[in-house]
């Protein structure tokens, strides 16, 4: 019998998403690769921290709530 990952909601792409259209969107106006936007999303939610001075002026967010989505995408994909 195969057992699933459980599904999660992820957050942190939805985050994207609205401050930005999209993750193609995201990576052009932080001037990245899409695929490190991906990871973000997928394995390594930390690294967008790199990038928090950027996304804090661009977007309407604190560094506060973006950490927050970042840390709780990481104990999702811990869990």
């Amino acid at each position: 019998m195969n057992k699933k990952r459980p599904h999660h909601k992820n957050d942190l792409k939805k985050f994207i998403k609205k401050h930005f259209g999209s993750s193609v969107d995201c990576a052009k106006a932080l001037n990245v690769n899409p695929q490190t936007v991906y990871n973000w999303h997928t394995s390594n939610p930390r690294g967008m921290l790199k990038f928090a001075p950027e996304i804090v002026n661009l977007c309407n967010t604190t560094w506060t709530q973006l950490a927050g989505e970042v840390l709780h995408r990481e104990e999702e994909l811990n869990n």
